[in-house]
């Protein structure tokens, strides 16, 4: 029975197009494994900068069986890269069913230490890009007439503040209501929109934070052992505030990604579902 249920499982995406946004990212890669799994031919886009990683997770994909798999180098903040990737898409795999909506930056800081430059370009990728995105995606499924559905990448941080990423939460915070609106006006045209909440997840960008965080509070003139230690400190805390007292790992985002775009998920629509160790409850 189990290898049966398995079986259909691993069908739940076959013939389904997905495409994947940060794809090259710890969390954009992971779901891409997983819908690969699943039977999705994919489209990664990501900055001309991750070119090698998205050749690199491309062969990864095919070796595993992936049905088919193609990457789009260009930036979510630039309209024409983004109609780009969705008419590629479209000529290349043959259509488009599913966006996860994953490009983001998250640069720390309190309201009086985020320089101007740093909260625009908070803005322009994680909410600007997040627009273009399901703005040209919603037009193609609206006329394939087949339905859709968009997840995007929001964060607990969209629900819960923290003083120390005041850029990121402003962001965070305009995705829900972003996801919120459009699944109200999509849903006419059976398109579902939703978003995952995640609390800090093991990987890059929580390594990159915990860094970023120790230079600011410490001073980048602190030493190897002192910043350790102020990031062991800072780590510690957020443990501490979470009931399940770790972090998250990667998977358990992106399964829960995978299962806003399947069947299964086929009456949930505007939705920010936080995967958080019940930080936000």
């Amino acid at each position: 029975m189990s290898s049966v249920i398995k079986e259909n499982r691993l069908k739940r995406f076959e013939g389904k197009i997905a495409l994947i946004t940060g794809a090259a990212g710890d969390l954009g890669s992971t779901t891409a494994r997983l819908f690969s799994e699943e039977g999705a031919r994919l489209v990664l886009f990501d900055l001309p900068s991750t070119e090698p990683k998205l050749k690199q997770l491309i062969i990864e994909l095919l070796s595993l069986g992936s049905p088919a798999v193609i990457y789009v180098c260009g930036d979510v903040t630039n309209v024409e890269d983004v109609k780009k990737s969705v008419q590629r898409s479209v000529d290349e795999l043959g259509g488009l069913d599913i966006l996860f909506n994953n490009a983001g930056i998250a640069l720390p800081g309190s309201l009086q230490q985020t320089s101007e430059e740093d909260f625009k370009k908070t803005q322009d990728v994680n909410v600007y890009g997040a627009f273009l995105m399901m703005k040209y995606v919603s037009i193609k499924l609206i006329e394939a007439g087949k339905g859709g559905v968009i997840v995007s990448t929001s964060s607990y941080a969209g629900i819960k503040s923290d003083e120390t990423i005041f850029a990121y939460i402003a962001s965070k915070s305009a995705i829900n209501g972003m996801t919120r609106a459009a699944a109200k006006s999509l849903a006419k045209h059976n398109i579902r929109v939703c978003a995952v909440a995640p609390y800090m997840l093991e990987g890059h960008v929580l390594d990159d934070g915990l860094e970023a965080l120790a230079d600011m509070m410490k001073g980048a003139e602190a030493g190897p052992q002192e910043k350790e230690a102020i990031k062991a400190s800072i780590m510690g805390r957020l443990v501490q505030g979470c009931p399940m007292a770790r972090a998250g790992k990667m998977k358990e985002a992106a399964e829960v990604v995978l299962f806003l775009c399947s069947k299964e998920a086929s009456y949930i629509t505007g939705v920010v579902l936080p995967v958080d160790g019940g930080v936000t409850a």
